[in-house]
């Protein structure tokens, strides 16, 4: 039985994560979930505001004790108020306020779905440049082993006498060196994988190969969410400036207060048949600000030349997205055409290679040329696996790039 436990638990120490299954951990992480905090206390925000401009109720009582009764002053007397307040009219404040609100909550969202979106862009970048990494790995690999291969052959003729010590230098000097490539080929591979960690908050031992990303059918941009996100915080600053202006206008409110006096007297002969023990008192408040030395045209004023500056950045990231869409999809050209060059270029060394070969264990030709044939094969392999990842990262970019999500198109 004991044969058999470390069996069982095997595959939880190999569990390999795929592109999706990465991109959702990573949409749950800590940035996401602090943009998400931010929304819901725009959210609740909101729901203040709302809840302000009701009716509001308030209730009291107080005590008093006088030293000299009157016949209008009893030496102890209890008031309780219960009291009514309703703006009616505001200068269209609330309206704005409500906008206002509204366009940073659209702001917020708009920002979560940017956040998710541009750590797909991160994620799936790093994802398709791990497999490059071991795609170069593998490569650098099997080159170290031929070359280990063809040091022990080298090494048989050279106690027989028939090659030189030079040469068996120069095959050992290479493995050696392929030996710490391969090595720094390593370190960049730990590096993807610990960046991915940072970014899904959880321990990355192995990742799954078989995502690849489909183009969508129609390659057309659109507004990003981030932009959107910059539009609608513009919308409010703009709502903003309308709320400074309403406090030029007239402010209308009713105040409905209620009041139960108990008397207490201390001489009942001196209490006064005017006293009222109860009493309901409704009052229509209008008050408007005429003059104020320009402050509240003044803040009018800054808030619009804020929106202003921020309708500027705006047309300025949107002429910046453009400008990346049309680069994001010449790379892809690029990348594709990359891709058939680059498996053109591998077989042709790999044919040359073969050739080179039969020469050089004829001894027709020199190692130099055998060794500078092997790497050619081996770097060509390298650059066409790694072409094919590169094509999927050009189409994250431009997915990224249109106002897509990535995520929809694995």
């Amino acid at each position: 039985m004991k044969f058999f436990l470390p069996i069982l638990c095997l595959p939880l120490f190999l569990y390999a994560y795929t592109l999706d299954e990465l991109l959702e951990l990573s949409h749950n992480n800590k940035v996401v979930e602090s943009a998400k905090h931010t929304l819901t206390s725009k959210e609740l925000l909101y729901e203040s505001s709302k809840s302000s401009y009701l009716p509001s109720i308030d209730i009291g009582a107080n005590y008093e004790n006088a030293s000299t009764e009157t016949a209008t002053t009893a030496q102890n007397k209890l008031e309780f108020q219960a009291s009514i307040t309703y703006t009616i009219y505001d200068g269209d404040k609330k309206k704005s306020l409500y906008k206002q609100q509204e366009s940073l909550i659209d702001s917020s969202k708009s920002t979560i779905e940017a956040t998710k979106n541009s750590i797909s862009l991160d994620v799936s970048k790093l994802y398709f440049e791990y497999f490059g990494l071991k795609a170069d790995k593998e490569a650098t690999i099997q080159e170290m082993e031929q070359l280990k291969e063809e040091l022990k052959r080298i090494e048989f003729f050279y106690e027989a006498g028939s090659v030189t010590k030079d040469e068996v230098l120069t095959i050992d000097s290479r493995v050696k060196n392929t030996l710490v490539l391969l090595q720094e080929i390593e370190l960049e591979i730990q590096k993807v994988i610990h960046t991915l960690e940072y970014y899904i908050s959880k321990r990355v031992e192995h990742i799954d190969g078989n995502t690849t990303i489909k183009l969508p059918i129609e390659q057309e941009e659109s507004l990003r969410a981030d932009i959107k996100a910059l539009e609608y915080e513009a919308t409010s600053v703009m709502h903003e400036a309308n709320i400074e202006k309403s406090q030029n206008l007239p402010l209308v409110y009713i105040d409905d207060t209620l009041t139960h006096n108990e008397y207490y007297f201390d001489n009942e002969s001196l209490k006064s048949s005017f006293l009222v023990d109860d009493q309901n008192i409704i009052m229509l408040n209008v008050s408007w600000n005429i003059f104020d030395f320009g402050a509240t045209t003044k803040a009018y004023e800054s808030k619009v030349q804020e929106y202003l500056s921020k309708k500027s950045t705006i047309e300025y990231e949107k002429s910046k997205a453009n400008v990346e869409y049309r680069l994001a999809k010449k790379s892809l050209l690029i990348a594709q055409v990359k891709v058939k060059s680059t498996k053109a270029a591998a077989e042709a060394a790999s044919l040359a290679y073969e050739l080179i070969k039969f020469k050089y264990k004829n001894q027709t030709i020199d190692n130099v040329a055998y060794l500078a044939s092997l790497s050619e094969k081996y770097n060509a392999q390298r650059n066409s696996k790694k072409a094919l990842y590169e094509l999927e990262i050009r189409k994250a970019e431009l997915i990224y790039f249109s106002g897509k999500d990535i995520k929809e198109f694995l």
